[in-house]
């Protein structure tokens, strides 16, 4: 964390609004040469503090939602609980896997476009582990929340990238899927990298980045911050509200503490989930003392987990 000064933190806050923001345009906003800039932004990711840059994108429109599994294990060794992880991370569709510490052991994510794939899913993982299986509790996502990154250098803007509810159908050709696979998971990939990959004319590929973010299936380009290495431990709270429509009140209170970076609206056993990168449990305490004094009369309960292990990290599990 010392190794980051002043100009790598805004280096970071300003990717995380604009990840595809050229050198030289950010160069010209800090105030920087473009070659500083060049170098700090290839310092960071050598150092590990930016694992990448990745595209949030609009999944409802494309027919998906995600549905979140939490798991509590009995009577399973280390080697099993391996073999179970492995198993779920060669499926389709899963966007996210990890470790956690707390009411659960293990936060499962999995991208589907209706409930008989959901089931097909569920029972066939059951069938093969539900005997490790101690407790299981599902959510539906309703929409999702990616706030931009405010963890180091507060700057002036707040952003709140999210999707519609409304599950929709836009269609994508051949191009399209190619190239959104391209961005998925290097969103600063150069528009002439990307064409010659694709062995496309640049100012087709140009033409379809437009209209793609102008159609709002592309959100945002955003960073993924390596938060271990930056000294932050990785928190999820997920929250029973008595009145859910109260949702919009409670993420502004966290997206006003700097220090959240997903909140998630849900449907089923809770209400909401936030995802927060704070440097410890007395931040975190002090954190919830407030939302309790805060929401006193909003929510009923919440559970918190700690994030141990990240074993699957997909930006863009569907077709």
């Amino acid at each position: 964390m010392e190794d980051l000064d002043l100009l790598d933190k805004k280096i970071m806050y300003e990717l995380d609004i604009d990840a595809r923001m050229p050198a030289s345009q950010l160069a010209k906003k800090l105030r920087k040469s473009k070659e500083t800039i060049n170098f700090r932004i290839n310092r960071l990711i050598k150092s590990d503090y930016l694992k990448g840059f990745y595209t949030v994108f609009n999944t409802s429109a494309l027919g998906w939602f995600y549905v979140k599994f939490y798991f509590k294990f009995r009577s399973i060794t280390p080697l099993k609980e391996k073999e179970l992880f492995e198993y779920i991370s060669k499926q389709n569709h899963i966007a996210y896997l990890g470790s956690v510490e707390g009411k659960y052991d293990c936060i499962l994510l999995v991208m589907v476009k209706n409930y008989a794939d959901l089931s097909e899913f569920q029972d066939r993982f059951m069938k093969k582990y539900g005997s490790f299986i101690r407790e299981k509790d599902i959510v539906t996502f309703l929409t999702t929340h990616r706030l931009n990154e405010r963890f180091l250098f507060e700057g002036n803007e707040k952003k709140d990238w999210s999707y519609p509810i409304k599950l929709e159908n836009y269609t994508l050709d051949k191009l399209d899927k190619k190239i959104l696979k391209e961005i998925s998971t290097n969103a600063r990939t150069p528009i002439v990298e990307i064409a010659s990959r694709l062995e496309t004319d640049p100012k087709v590929i140009n033409y379809r980045l437009k209209k793609l973010e102008k159609d709002r299936i592309i959100l945002a380009y955003v960073t993924a911050p390596n938060f271990d290495k930056l000294g932050k431990s990785f928190f999820q709270v997920n929250i029973s509200l008595e009145d859910p429509t109260q949702r919009p009140t409670v993420i502004e209170f966290f997206n006003n503490t700097n220090k959240c970076l997903y909140a998630i609206e849900i449907m089923g056993k809770y209400d909401l989930l936030v995802e927060l990168h704070l440097d410890g449990t007395a931040e975190l305490k002090s954190l919830l003392d407030s939302f309790r004094e805060k929401f006193v009369n909003v929510y009923s309960d919440y559970d918190v987990l700690t994030v141990s292990k990240e074993h699957v990290v997909v930006w863009s599990p569907f077709e």
